[in-house]
């Protein structure tokens, strides 16, 4: 028996409701309060994300697609474990798009939309959103019958009908979009999927290719000196290869072979200098599949920024990840907040709602929130799910506009435009109320909920002027990373978990904030005891207050808006002094722009376009280019610099320090961990001035506290992660030709870090936990600590001797060449993985690769990851394992991780082998070049790009994004190089992979004693040839699958000739020198 229930949605665009649907348009489903003709019924909902299902990129097409194999009968919830969510994993929103075309322009008539739910969650009913096109409906489901209908029980199912009712002109000819997706709540069960129409429509049946949209660009391109405004043609080529052409006004501009998957294609229209209307054919194997009319007019000429999109990547992301209008490693990112404290907070783009606009967003900092509102005034920020609970507003979202340089968002609870855009140390924000509003105001809270949360110790705030406040807020995060969570993660048998280091962020921001209207009313409200005794204390006409230990305070500033409804506010940061704060301000907005939002903007743009510059890809495919200077911005952006504009600092004792060159600059981030393989070779190849205030921020850190810092948030000792990953960053800068730093500081820093005991410095902890065990056994004993920092200490040793034998240290380098083979007591060549060893020197019995030690022993990984962890000699990890064994093992995970987008659910890294999702895979592909196996190392490099990195907003990385990793990784693998070791070997070389473009022109700009330029060709590259047939290095033959990098770095060519089926007699020639002690 089945329980129905109607929910019935009018649309805002519907005039005339019909009160019956004549024409059936298509159907999804049988109406048959069954599920059993989907894909995964009548029970397999755990295999959802196995089966590739939720993603932006899969779709149903209409008159293409198979119910039984493309359309799941379930849609988990955003709560649903099975679905991906989790508290590492975060909110993991899934979503089902509907494709179909129509041959005509509806002119007239209504539609249904139907949506037959089986049955839902008892518990937790989804609330759940439809968009056609570009509009949108949110309803909430009744909850559910609690019979278990997910696994194909459905008697007492409990139905829902969902109908939505809108004007057929929603509708257009070509391409249209259903989508449907969960924002809260758990999952649903479909019956069937119906959309009706009153007047006769017909369907388009897709063959080769769909269409999805037409349209002109609003912009233009320039191509050989001329300017073009591009034809954006989205195109879905359904399987095989094929040639799409397209003509204008009768004469051929355009064509591609198109191979299966999307594209959207800028298809060159030339400038025009007033409006025009022209015609366009679209063919596919020289049959039309389309054809209209289109509207022509002048347009401002496409920089590389308008590529960037800064909400790419944003779903499901960490607290380093957000839109907003951030520079090249800004001290300020101001962004919009929506989530609540904890982890992965701060912007989830599935919540319709901001709480507020904050300035931090660094890994363990967060604070400075500030946000425009009217009305009563209240002084709590609402939460995520519950908007009205305090102050907060939702938006509507088709108003959010995130492109880079700028955020803008519609506050509709209080009917206010905000603007955003920013300077490095330094926040400019607009805000647009309405004129009849006389409770304008602007609330600057301190306490806002960030990824870890933090206490303020003290508060400060001074109306200075009537057009100025200063404040500051000294926080601290506690207990961020301590001795008590690494003793805990080991193995039964262990040492005992040690007293807790008490490790902590300690921080104070200091702000000036700036108002073009004079203030109003200024007033400070308070939560939480002071001395005690206070609960919550409101002071309003205040012009000065201090507060200690409150839980929240917050300012609140208001403005007469009655004849100008527009109130702008710029604002200052530093973490040194308030006098700072000031000057950061006077130096990057007052001077320059004074109060022209649109001339700090466009700084940001520029200052963005230079950086792009260095890297012109070649293709005619808008998204690719979206997806490759949106991962761009995210290597250059998600770190952070910690020194004011006079060269001024915090060290982690607290001590205000300062660089001699204002250029100069104090860099923190999470933490260094294995960024050998992404930011390091990005940074040294495209940035390399940035490298060098890397090394150089650290080189001061060794200055001020005797150390370098693995983790320098906040340019505290963090101990995140393990083993001291900023050696190679140094090394490998110093050996790719970055030498204007002392190189002797570094070789005494690098020399101390793996020789010398850690300590507590600061509230911190700098140097190896594991170093003496190590440096007793030759390896770290699972009882002692964790054994795979055998594994990392050892490349770290390695990395010294390479420093070493470039200084001319004979003796460092000969202690340290040694060490750097310490990884081989880490294998039992008997099995040929990394096996925890005992101190007493036996093998861990019971051995599971995969799941001994996994997370616990294994950092964030497990044994057969780890054991792939010999970056210096991949040669001699292959003899001991043995080569076919080494090869065929490689493969096989490779295989198994593809239909997983090498992604762990969940975020549970060591339940998988090849996981591209955390930093421990991430040289996997390029190993196979090492046993001679290049081609291998073309298929799966490229099919992790193909199948890890997405163009949308959640499936733009699949895991932790870590501040950059993830995007460096993306843009080398694209550029078709790598460097296995980081670039340390004394003559460091780039591995090739298999580019993504066809032509590809690096910008060296002479930096650092280089060439100009260097040109990568790929010819007949495509997303079928991904394999090299040949290569010729700046005219000579190449028969190597890697190059000095010295040939890129004095600039040339290097041509390469695609394929699509392997050449296995290329690339197999000598292989690179190796520095094991018997050579």
């Amino acid at each position: 028996m089945h329980n129905k229930i109607f929910v019935f949605i009018l649309s805002t665009l519907f005039t005339t409701l019909s009160t019956a649907q004549n024409h059936i348009l298509w159907q999804i489903g049988k109406s048959d309060n069954s599920a059993k003709e989907f894909a995964l019924a009548p029970s397999s909902y755990e295999n959802f994300l196995e089966h590739d299902f939720g993603w932006e990129d899969r779709y149903y097409l209409i008159g293409s697609s198979k119910e039984q194999q493309d359309f799941p009968y379930v849609l988990p919830g955003a709560i649903d474990y099975w679905g991906g969510t989790s508290g590492l994993a975060g909110i993991r929103p899934h979503e089902i798009n509907m494709l179909f075309g129509l041959k005509d322009s509806p002119k007239k008539g209504n539609c249904q939309l139907l949506f037959d739910i089986l049955d839902c969650s008892a518990k937790e009913a989804p609330y759940v959103k439809v968009t056609i096109n570009d509009r949108s409906w949110k309803y909430r489901l009744a909850k559910g019958s609690g019979a278990n209908v997910l696994k194909g029980e459905l008697s007492g199912a409990k139905e829902q009908l969902v109908k939505i009712e809108f004007d057929a002109d929603l509708l257009k000819k070509g391409g249209n979009k259903i989508q449907i997706t969960t924002l809260e709540g758990s999952w649903l069960v479909f019956d069937h999927i119906r959309l009706s129409t009153s007047e006769q429509m017909k369907l388009m049946q897709p063959e080769h290719a769909f269409v999805r949209n037409v349209e002109p660009a609003d912009y233009e391109i320039q191509k050989a000196g001329k300017r073009f405004q591009p034809l954006l043609i989205d195109v879905q080529h359904l399987e095989g290869a094929a040639e799409l052409s397209v003509n204008l006004d009768g004469k051929r501009v355009f064509k591609q072979t198109v191979e299966m998957g999307r594209y959207v294609f800028e298809v060159p229209m030339p400038a025009v200098e007033a409006s025009i209307v022209s015609n366009y054919q679209i063919y596919i194997n020289g049959i039309q599949v389309e054809g209209d009319s289109v509207h022509r007019n002048p347009k401002e000429l496409v920089s590389l920024s308008d590529y960037v999109d800064t909400k790419i990547g944003t779903g499901h992301s960490r607290w380093m990840i957000a839109p907003g209008p951030w520079m090249p490693f800004g001290m300020v990112k101001i962004g919009p907040d929506n989530q609540n404290e904890g982890w992965q907070a701060g912007y989830q783009p599935t919540f319709e709602s901001i709480g507020t606009f904050s300035h931090i967003h660094e890994w363990t900092m967060a604070g400075l929130g500030t946000f425009p509102t009217n009305g009563p005034l209240i002084t709590k920020m609402g939460k995520q799910g519950a908007p009205e609970s305090g102050y907060r507003s939702r938006i509507d979202k088709h108003t959010e506009q995130t492109p880079l340089g700028y955020y803008s968002a519609y506050l509709s609870d209080y009917d206010i435009k905000a603007e955003l855009t920013a300077t490095t140390r330094c926040s400019f924000q607009r805000y647009t109320y309405s004129k009849d509003d006389n409770n304008s105001r602007i609330l600057v809270d301190l306490k806002i909920p960030g990824e870890y949360g933090y206490d303020i110790e003290e508060a400060y705030f001074k109306k200075v002027s009537d057009h100025k406040i200063i404040g500051y807020s000294k926080q601290v995060s506690r207990h961020i990373w301590g001795e008590q969570y690494y003793r805990k993660i080991m193995v039964e048998g262990g040492d005992e978990p040690k007293e807790w280091d008490d490790i902590a962020q300690n921080y104070t921001i200091h702000f000036v904030m700036e108002f073009d209207q004079p203030i109003k009313s200024f007033g400070v409200w308070i939560d939480g005891p002071e001395n005690g005794e206070m609960d919550m204390l409101t002071i309003e006409n205040a012009e000065e207050f201090k507060s200690e230990n409150p839980e929240g305070i917050v300012a609140f500033i208001g403005f007469d808006t009655s004849e100008n409804e527009v109130v702008q506010t710029r604002t200052g940061l530093s973490y040194v002094s308030v006098d700072n704060a000031a000057l950061n301000l006077e130096k990057e907005i007052t001077e320059p722009f004074d109060w022209e939002f649109e001339k700090v903007r466009q700084q940001q743009v520029a200052a963005w376009n230079e950086l792009f510059s260095r890297i012109q890809i070649k293709s005619p495919d808008r998204e690719e280019k979206r997806r490759f200077y949106s991962n761009m911005y995210r290597a250059l952006v998600s770190r952070n610099i910690f020194s004011d504009v006079d060269g001024s600092w915090v060290d982690a004792s607290e001590h205000i320090r300062k660089f001699d060159d204002p250029e100069d600059v104090a860099l923190g981030c999470d933490a260094f961990w294995n960024t050998f393989w992404n930011l390091n070779q990005f940074w040294n190849l495209v940035t390399p001035e940035w490298s060098s205030k890397w090394v150089k921020s650290q080189l001061a850190m060794y200055d001020a506290n005797g150390w370098l810092a693995k983790g320098p948030a906040g340019m505290e000792y963090i101990p995140v992660m393990v083993a001291e990953h900023e050696i190679p960053l140094i090394v490998g800068a110093y050996q790719m030709g970055i030498r204007d730093f002392d190189a002797e500081k570094a070789m005494e820093a690098v020399y101390k870090m793996q020789t010398t005991k850690g300590q507590q410095v600061g509230g911190g902890y700098a140097g190896n936990r594991d170093l003496e065990s190590y440096l007793h056994y030759k390896y770290v004993p699972y009882n002692k600590g964790r054994f795979s920092n055998t594994l990392e200490y050892s490349f770290d040793d390695y990395a010294v001797s390479q420093l070493a034998k470039a200084l001319g240290k004979k003796q460092v380098y000969d202690e340290f060449i040694d060490r750097a083979y310490w990884w081989k007591n880490a294998i039992d060549p008997e099995i040929g993985f990394a096996r925890l060893k005992h101190s007493d020197g036996s093998w861990f019995k019971d051995f599971d690769p995969i799941r001994t030690g996994g997370n616990h022993q294994f950092v964030e990984g497990n044994a057969w990851q780890l054991t792939f962890f010999v970056p210096q000699d991949v040669p001699a990890l292959a003899q001991l394992i043995g080569e076919d064994n080494f090869v065929k093992r490689l493969d096989d995970g490779f295989t198994l991780s593809s239909n997983w987008r090498y992604n762990a659910p969940n975020e549970l890294y060591w339940d998988f082998p090849v996981i591209q999702g955390n930093q421990q895979s991430m040289h996997f592909a390029y190993l196979f070049n090492w046993v001679k196996k290049p081609w291998l190392t073309q298929k799966w490099s490229r099919d992790i790009i193909d199948r890890f990195y997405g163009y949308g907003v959640s499936n733009a990385y699949l895991g932790d994004e870590d501040q950059g990793q993830m995007s460096s990784w993306f843009i080398m693998s694209a550029l078709g190089l790598f460097q296995t070791d980081g670039g340390t070997r004394v003559n460091p070389i780039y591995e090739i992979g298999s580019p993504s473009f066809e032509e590809v022109t690096i910008d060296l700009g002479e930096r650092y004693g280089r060439g100009k330029n260097f040109t990568i060709k790929a010819k007949n590259v495509s997303r079928t040839n991904k394999y090299v047939q040949s290569a010729i290095l700046n005219g000579s033959q190449l028969d190597n699958f890697w190059f000095p990098s010295a040939e890129l770095l004095k600039g040339g060519v290097l041509e390469l000739q695609m394929g699509p089926e392997p050449n296995k007699n290329w690339g197999i020639g000598a292989m690179p020198p190796s520095e094991h002690p018997g050579n």
